[in-house]
């Protein structure tokens, strides 16, 4: 059964849903958690959460893994986060398109759904 998509959904043409995934790269505590519950009010499928493979990222980034950077300038673009860069993945087992990282610059660009500072 296809369901349609909201128009304020990011989708592409097609009407999928763009896939992401959510990376704590600053060693925060809970700002994976806060940035998916963004990301899925903001109409992204958040299909995994976690950490990066380090917490030494300066700079919030997003990933394009598939060879689409329109999706992650979509991503980027509706989160606030001012870098995206190709990193494809020759990962098989990846299902996510677009990789969010989040850097220890996520208080400066307002990037959770914070109210105090």
């Amino acid at each position: 059964e296809d369901t349609p998509v909201a128009p304020s959904s990011p989708a592409d043409p097609l009407g999928r849903v763009i896939r992401v995934a959510v990376f704590n790269g600053c060693g925060d505590p809970q700002v994976a958690a806060r940035m998916t519950k963004r990301a899925r009010g903001l109409g992204f499928d958040v299909i995994h959460e976690g950490n990066a493979e380090s917490f030494n990222y300066l700079y919030s980034v997003v990933l394009d893994r598939v060879g689409d950077m329109k999706k992650a300038r979509e991503v980027a673009d509706r989160l606030g986060i001012p870098y995206a860069i190709q990193q494809i993945s020759e990962d098989g087992y990846r299902l996510e398109e677009v990789s969010i990282i989040i850097g220890k610059d996520y208080k400066q660009l307002r990037l959770l759904d914070v109210t105090s500072g």
